[in-house]
């Protein structure tokens, strides 16, 4: 028997309706969840944001097990 998934935490954001309807569209047009849409989203804003690179290397945010849950 395959060992059970991590549940992955879970986070809540409130979005205007244009933009619920926009993401629930594009969602179904990519063929992905709501969550993996914003999932991906998340990761490029972090990862392509030149002020949040540089706040993740001021803040030593890179190794993120010294960080409190």
């Amino acid at each position: 028997m395959a060992a059970a998934k991590k549940r992955k935490p879970e986070i809540r954001v409130f979005v205007e309706e244009d933009l619920d309807r926009l993401l629930k569209a594009l969602a179904g047009i990519k063929d992905t969840s709501l969550s993996g849409l914003v999932n991906e989203a998340i990761e490029f804003y972090i990862n392509q944001n030149p002020d949040v690179q540089k706040l993740i290397v001021r803040f030593n945010l890179e190794d993120l097990s010294n960080l409190e849950e």
